[in-house]
């Protein structure tokens, strides 16, 4: 049977169980019912004359020709939509994309809340994705395939033609529970000294060199840093430390979503760890693309410096210890 027969409908089909590894969640993903797609899938595979995807304890497992055509669909239906949305433009109000963006939990926790309830009035039908971050050397790779969108947070270094744009600046302060027992008000350097750490190291970040610079200090003053629980996530971090006596050092605005759920105290550290940039990265290739300008242009309406009134209203009920 020759390519001129194949609906390329069944392209689309192939790709959402391919990133979904899961018929009934590609097919809410594709707003068709959990049958339409399973009969489109079957009719896929009668023509290529494989099974494409089969069923395993990890939930739709592609086969080695499945594997071996992933990529170039996803590419040719990438280039496909740029071709057409460079065309005819994009519409926010009307349009059902779906973006995919490297963002860590920590991200999701502060930045998604507030896109998602924004994106409610002015895009209703978008969709969005957050996708683990991996090594460096794949972030570029999946920024170029257009398999990711967008990047958004605090990234050390990519590969490839990427270009950032600074949102914000953040800065680290510390937590501990607002009834501590030592701590109340302000941390001498001697108390960060002595309290035990929680320690707050997602992957795909740069929070390691943040770590580096407490253990340098900790080295200087001659004192072991007692490290009693790390943690590669911030669920969690709230109920730990409202209910020990650790300390953790966190970037601002998680500190200040942490006290909006819990009871905690929010301090200036007593050694200087300079502040870095929050910034969204995109690959050159999309830099023209219309429903990524608007994306990255959204990022920076609602976070870039000086534009959320929201955390300037929470910062001020919130009294830092100088």
């Amino acid at each position: 049977m020759g390519f001129h027969r194949l609906d390329l409908n069944l392209l689309r089909v192939f790709d959402a169980i391919f990133q979904a590894r899961s018929v009934s969640v590609a097919a809410s993903n594709l707003h068709l019912t959990q049958p339409a797609v399973s009969k489109q899938l079957n009719r896929l595979r009668d023509f290529l004359e494989d099974p494409l995807f089969v069923r395993t304890n990890d939930g739709m497992s592609p086969t080695p020709r499945a594997a071996a055509l992933a990529g170039p669909i996803r590419q040719a239906l990438s280039e496909v939509g740029n071709a057409i949305e460079r065309q005819m433009g994009f519409d926010p109000a009307v349009s059902d994309r779906t973006f995919r963006i490297f963002m860590s939990d920590l991200g999701q926790m502060v930045l998604l809340p507030k896109l998602l309830e924004h994106m409610s009035r002015e895009a209703p039908a978008v969709n969005i994705h957050t996708v683990q971050v991996p090594p460096a050397r794949m972030r570029g790779v999946a920024l170029e395939s257009g398999d990711v969108d967008l990047a958004v947070g605090h990234f050390e270094e990519f590969e490839g033609s990427i270009h950032r744009q600074v949102m914000f600046e953040e800065h680290h302060v510390g937590i501990v529970r607002a009834n501590h027992p030592t701590v109340r008000g302000s941390i001498s350097f001697e108390q960060f000294l002595r309290i035990p750490h929680l320690v707050y190291g997602p992957s795909g970040g740069g929070h390691g060199s943040q770590d580096s610079l407490i253990d340098k200090a900790f080295y200087a003053a001659g004192v072991e840093r007692r490290v009693a629980v790390r943690v590669a996530h911030t669920m969690g971090i709230t109920s730990i430390v409202s209910n020990t006596d650790l300390l953790v050092v966190v970037p601002h605005r998680l500190a200040l979503a942490c006290a909006a759920l819990c009871e905690v105290a929010v301090l200036e550290l007593p050694i200087e760890i300079p502040p870095f940039p929050i910034a969204q990265y995109w690959h050159e290739r999309f830099h023209t693309d219309p429903s990524n300008q608007w994306l990255r242009g959204l990022f920076i309406r609602l976070f870039g410096a000086g534009s959320t009134p929201e955390m300037r209203k929470i910062l001020a009920t919130l009294p830092l210890a100088n």
